[in-house]
C-alpha cells in the first residue's frame, strides 16, 4: 500500500498522511483512524522500507543484569524512551551472567546492532579482555562502576562524592550509631562501605562490626525479603542504631518493613536513608542520593552517538555528579 491508497482509504489528502508519518499536527480522529489502517494493511512507509534494505535506519542494545531491579529498570526504559525520540530501534537484553552476557554480546556482532549500552557488566579479568574487543568491533558504552585501564566509552556516577553527602548529613542531624546495610560484593557496594567506615571513624565513633549488614540478592526484588530478614535478626540482637543507611532502594523497603514489624517508627525511632532514588524511594518518601538515572541514560545515548557516528576513535569518559534529595525518612537528634 503506497500513501495515496493510504489516503484514499483514509478520506484525507496526502499532506495528511505525511503529517502523521511524521509525527506532525493531525486530528485526533483523523490519528486514530490513520493508526487503525496502518496496523490493518501492515503499512511500511517506503522510506522507512529503505532504510531498512540499505542499512541506514539505526538500532542499539541494552543489556543489564536485571529488570526486576527498579534502577536498572528505569534505566532501561529512559533509554528506549530517548531513542523512541531519537527515531532510533532499541534492544533490550537481561543477562544473568557471564556465559549470557558473552552470548548476547555475541548476538549483537552478528546481527550488526550499531551500538550496546553496557549497565554494571561484569568486571572480571576476561571480562574486561571481552568488552575492548567488542569495541573494536562496533560502539559500546559501559555503565557505572568502571575499571580505571579499561579503554571503553564509559558513564560513571560520582558515588564517592554521593556517599560522602549522605554520612554528613546524617552526622549533621546528631547520629553517629549508624548500621549500613549492604550486597554481598560489587564495586559500589565496597565503595559505600569504606566510606561509611571513614566517616565516622574520623568523628571518633568507628561503627561496630555488627552494624555492618550484609544482604543476598539486593538487586532483585525477592532483596525486599532477604533484607527485611537480615535487619529482624539484627534487632533481634539488641542493636538500635539511631539511623540505618541502604545500600538501595529495594533493601530500605526490606530494612523499613523490618522496622515496622519490631515496632520501630520512621524516623521517630530509626531514621533510614537510601541510595538511588528510584520511584520506590519517592513513594516511600526517602531521604536519598539521587543517582540521577535520566541524566546517566542521556549522557549514554550521547556517547553513544558520538561513538557511532565520529571518525575520533579515542575512549570518552563521562562523569555524573549525585545530589541528596531530602524528604521525610531522617530526623535530627536532639
Amino acid at each position: 500500500m503506497t500513501i495515496t491508497e493510504l489516503a484514499k482509504e483514509a478520506g484525507v489528502s496526502i499532506a495528511t498522511v505525511s503529517r502523521f508519518l511524521n509525527n506532525g499536527p493531525v486530528k485526533e480522529e483523523t490519528r486514530k483512524k490513520l493508526e487503525a489502517l496502518v496496523l490493518k494493511q501492515n503499512f511500511v512507509p517506503s522510506k522507512i522500507s529503505k532504510e531498512i534494505i540499505n542499512g541506514q535506519g539505526k538500532s542499539i542494545a541494552v543489556l543489564t543484569h536485571s529488570f526486576s531491579n527498579l534502577y536498572t529498570a528505569e534505566f532501561s526504559e529512559a533509554v528506549v524512551n530517548l531513542c523512541g525520540e531519537r527515531k532510533m530501534t532499541c534492544y533490550t537484553g537481561c543477562c544473568s551472567g557471564v556465559e549470557s552476557e558473552y552470548n548476547y554480546l555475541l548476538d549483537f556482532v552478528s546481527r550488526k546492532i550499531n551500538g550496546v549500552i553496557l549497565h554494571e557488566p561484569k568486571d572480571g579479568e576476561a571480562q574486561l579482555k571481552l568488552y575492548e574487543r567488542i569495541a573494536g568491533r562496533m560502539p559500546l558504552v559501559w555503565i557505572h562502576s568502571i575499571p580505571i585501564d579499561i579503554e571503553v566509552n564509559s558513564i560513571s556516577v560520582n558515588q564517592e562524592k554521593g556517599m560522602k553527602l549522605a554520612m554528613e548529613y546524617l552526622m549533621e542531624l546528631g547520629h553517629k550509631k549508624i548500621a549500613y546495610v549492604t550486597g554481598q560484593k560489587g564495586y559500589s557496594y565496597t565503595l559505600k562501605q569504606t566510606i561509611w567506615q571513614e566517616e565516622l571513624t574520623k568523628t571518633g565513633y568507628p561503627p561496630a562490626p555488627g552494624d555492618l549488614i550484609t544482604v543476598e540478592r539486593t538487586d532483585f526484588i525477592d532483596g525486599i525479603k532477604t533484607t527485611k530478614e537480615a535487619v529482624s535478626a539484627y534487632l533481634a540482637a539488641g542493636n538500635r542504631p539511631t539511623a540505618i543507611f541502604c545500600a538501595n532502594d529495594i533493601m530500605a523497603m526490606g530494612t523499613i518493613n523490618a522496622l515496622t514489624e519490631a515496632g520501630l517508627r520512621v524516623p521517630d525511632d530509626v531514621s533510614i536513608m537510601s541510595h538511588d532514588n528510584t520511584v520506590l524511594a519517592d513513594s516511600m518518601n526517602l531521604t536519598c542520593v539521587d543517582m540521577k538515572i535520566k541524566s546517566v541514560a542521556i549522557a549514554a545515548m550521547d556517547l553513544l552517538d558520538y561513538a557511532m557516528n565520529g571518525t575520533d576513535k579515542t575512549p570518552r569518559h563521562i562523569t555524573i555528579t549525585p545530589e541528596l534529595v531530602i524528604r521525610d525518612s531522617c530526623r535530627k537528634l536532639n
